[in-house]
Parts: C-alpha cells; structure tokens; sequence
C-alpha cells in the first residue's frame, strides 16, 4: 500500500503508527522482508526502518549503512537537538559496516538505525543485554557506547 500524495505531516503520523504498531514484535539478525506476505514476524533495526519507511511509499535499501548514504536531508548535530519526528537515527552499535566511498571526506561507521518519534524517544528493533525485539526507548536509556549517534537522516 503506497502512501504517496499524503502530505508530509501524514506520511510521519503514519510512519510513527505503523511502527507503534509493531512494538513487541522479535529481534531476528538479517531478517529480511517477505513482499508477497507482507507479514513480518521479526525484525532486526534496518528491517524494520525498511519496513515502516515502505508502508509510506519510500524505498530504502535494507542495510543501515546503505539507509544513512540514501538521499535525505542530514540533520545538523548529534545531540538531537534538530530532530523532529520521523528522523532516523544511526548509531554506531555493537555490529557495523563502513562504507567511505558513500561518505566522501568522512569516515562513518554505522551499526543500528531508530526511528525517532519525539519527545526524545525512538522505536527499533533491537538486541541488547537488557531488552529484545521491536520496542520504544528514551534516548538516554540506550547504552553508549555503543548507541553513540553517528549520523542523523530526514528523508521527507
């Protein structure tokens, strides 16, 4: 179902719907999205960004690494100080990729994505010591290391 010809603000409520809606669902490493389905059982954090993004209509590609270089503004500052709702968040995380050519002049390293829904919260799929699956966090419960913001993403 493609959401495209909604304003921007109803692309973001629905994005923050859809990923409310998932809250609870299981961690799985790599899980991949099933299109004929359209069910997703598990999520690991760039599947599950994937996932809500396309419900939106937007594409994004499947890693974290390849979802900071897609075209989008980047948001100034770690802080999240210029965060709005919708705005994905990349993390450094436990496991990540570098990609130098995709950032010229930086070296950007990017192990998990969240999607941010104000009020300094964020809903990702996750598997860390204390909490596994899809759920919603405040940032400043995030362990950091290795939550430590890298990078910060408006894609619309």
């Amino acid at each position: 179902m493609e959401a495209s010809g909604i304003s921007r603000e109803e692309k973001i409520k629905k994005l923050i719907e859809t990923a409310v809606s998932l809250i609870g669902r299981p961690y799985e490493y790599g899980a991949y999205l099933n299109p004929a389905a359209d069910k997703k059982i598990a999520f690991d954090c760039s599947s599950f960004i994937q996932y809500i993004f396309g419900k939106v209509g937007m594409e994004l590609p499947r890693s974290t690494i390849l979802q900071a270089a897609a075209p989008g503004k980047e948001v100034s500052g770690k802080t999240g100080d210029e965060m709005m709702p919708g705005d994905v968040i990349f993390f450094e995380g436990n496991i990540g990729h570098y990609r130098h050519d995709l950032f010229p002049g930086r070296k950007i390293f990017v192990g998990h994505a969240g999607l941010f829904i104000g009020n300094n919260r964020i809903i990702h799929a996750t598997n860390n010591v204390s909490v596994s699956g899809v759920v919603g966090q405040f940032l400043n419960e995030l362990p950091a290391p290795p939550y430590n913001i890298v990078l910060i993403k408006r894609f619309f």
